[in-house]
């Protein structure tokens, strides 16, 4: 019945994307198809070329801008994969079932979902009034603050990494259950924050660079740093786990180290790039006074 109904939200959405294009079209004006054609041709573009992963890397060596935006993608994944992991271990223990599970991960997805929607639409405000620095700064600085309480709950859990008992208390009175709850708050602010400020100030990072450094810069930044970050976090919880003992539980104080290390690396990315942003503000604000004082065009120059 379940996957009935999924099927048939997917169906109306098909449905509606199509009237929804179908509305657009007319109302552009597109009712001739030999007006279409003949606008399809005046407005066709050039295919841009593509630019070779080895050429992307050359470029992000020699641009300290890309490889700050390198790094703070790279950090983002590996904050996400540590506390990721060790969040859906401890949720694993308390829905045993497969049915219970996705319920909680569906309503973690909503969840999700509805406060980044929230954010997205003051997004341009909060950029606004706060600077591309200062906003770029909220998501290591909250997903640190909120980091140190979930590694820290779960270093006092019951040191039995073999117990599923959600109830069962270890130093401090510390549960399963308390550490799960701290933990998907954690996780909440992590997406929601890459989703409505991290993603629009990445992408904001690329204006002040000049044209070639955009093209060469971000399949690298985007490529490398995802994967990356996504690869050396997976593999140092496998190092750490082997070291371990067989749990990740057991990796937290390790774990939270590494967290704190790519934190501090993604603020220090981010100061990089806010002198960037403010050497353009400057250049912006030089600009306006020789034209209002002489009248004459003037034009700044990216990188």
């Amino acid at each position: 019945q379940t996957l009935r109904t999924l099927a048939l939200i997917k169906v109306g959405i098909c449905v509606g994307i199509l009237g929804i294009y179908r509305l657009v079209y007319r109302t552009g004006g597109n009712t001739d198809d030999e007006t279409a054609d003949n606008q399809t041709v005046a407005f066709k573009k050039p295919k841009k070329k593509k630019v070779p992963l080895s050429q992307s890397i050359a470029e992000l060596s020699k641009s300290k801008e890309l490889r700050s935006m390198a790094i703070m993608v790279l950090c983002y994944n590996v904050c996400i994969e540590l506390t990721e992991v060790l969040w859906k271990g401890l949720l694993r223990k308390t829905y045993t079932s497969k049915s219970s599970y996705m319920g909680f991960m569906a309503g973690f997805s909503q969840t999700v979902g509805v406060i980044a929607f929230v954010m997205q639409l003051g997004v341009t405000q909060i950029i606004e009034k706060l600077g591309w620095k200062r906003t770029a700064l909220i998501p290591p600085i909250a997903m640190g603050l909120l980091a140190l309480p979930f590694f820290g709950a779960v270093m006092l859990l019951p040191k039995d990494g073999t117990t599923t008992t959600t109830t069962a208390t270890g130093r401090w009175g510390m549960t399963i259950a308390t550490a799960l709850t701290i933990g998907t708050a954690q996780n909440v602010i992590s997406k929601v924050s890459k989703y409505s400020l991290f993603d629009p100030c990445k992408e904001m990072a690329y204006i002040p660079l000049g044209p070639e450094a955009k093209v060469k810069g971000k399949a690298a930044v985007d490529v490398l740093g995802a994967r990356l970050g996504r690869s050396l976090g997976s593999a140092s919880q496998q190092a750490m786990v082997l070291v371990a003992g067989g749990t990740i539980l057991r990796c937290a104080p390790a774990l939270g180290v590494l967290y704190l290390a790519s934190i501090v690396f993604w603020i220090d990315s981010v100061g990089v790039l806010g002198k960037l942003f403010t050497a353009e503000d400057k250049k912006r604000e030089v600009c306006d006074w020789v034209q209002d004082k002489s009248e004459t065009v003037c034009v700044t120059e990216s990188k």
